[in-house]
């Protein structure tokens, strides 16, 4: 692998193909309420889990980076539906770094906030640099639909460290997307982390893959 390689893929965007990010905060107060719930650091553990070091020796730019887990799965319970994806949207936004863009000056579209970006795509090109702890993720809801279903099983490629959040209500399909996932993880250059959001019933291991669980404490 070259430098070139690697300078080709930092030209990758957030895939819209297979990601529809998460949905825009109510408000900070909400995102506050969201991370007094348990089931907060245990998730934030277990996206950490195997999720290192992330890099590439210095004389290696194109390598891929050393991942210890390149795919994990997850389920959250909440009392209801409508809580437990609202709630996850809430963690997404955390993880992505949305909320941190949003309280900057200018808020997610102003001038810090473009700075921070390109911050952030500095760190992407340092290719022998250690994921840290609070980097910023790629995350959004899994598409079902029959193009993203092709996309999921051929083209997906992870840019950064990936959260997944699938609906329980669409298993049927996302499933066999996992499936797909799980035979080619092995791939990936960075970890991807599906979670399972909903549903009260449990869900089976996928390709040999536990399954971690978290539930959502009632208020």
């Amino acid at each position: 692998m070259s430098l070139g390689s690697h300078l080709g893929r930092l030209r990758a965007r957030f895939d819209l193909q297979a990601l529809r990010p998460p949905a825009p905060g109510t408000s900070a107060a909400d995102d506050e309420l969201a991370q007094q719930q348990p089931a907060w650091a245990g998730l934030r553990a277990w996206c950490q889990q195997g999720a290192g070091p992330g890099r590439s020796a210095w004389t290696q730019p194109g390598a891929k980076p050393a991942v210890a887990l390149r795919l994990t799965v997850a389920a959250l319970r909440g009392p209801d539906n409508t809580s437990a994806l609202a709630w996850a949207d809430a963690f997404a936004r955390q993880l992505d770094g949305s909320v941190a863009l949003a309280a900057l000056s200018g808020g997610a579209t102003g001038t810090a906030a473009l700075v921070v970006r390109l911050r952030i795509k500095g760190q992407d090109a340092v290719w022998w640099r250690t994921r840290q702890p609070d980097d910023p993720w790629d995350a959004g809801w899994a598409i079902d639909t029959p193009p993203a279903c092709r996309h999921w099983q051929a083209g997906f490629m992870p840019r950064r460290a990936t959260l997944v959040l699938a609906d329980r209500r669409e298993d049927g399909c996302l499933r066999q997307q996992l499936a797909a996932l799980a035979a080619r993880s092995g791939d990936f250059r960075h970890p991807v982390r599906w979670l399972w959001v909903g549903g009260n019933d449990d869900i089976a291991a996928v390709h040999g893959l536990a399954v971690a669980r978290f539930t959502l404490a009632q208020r």
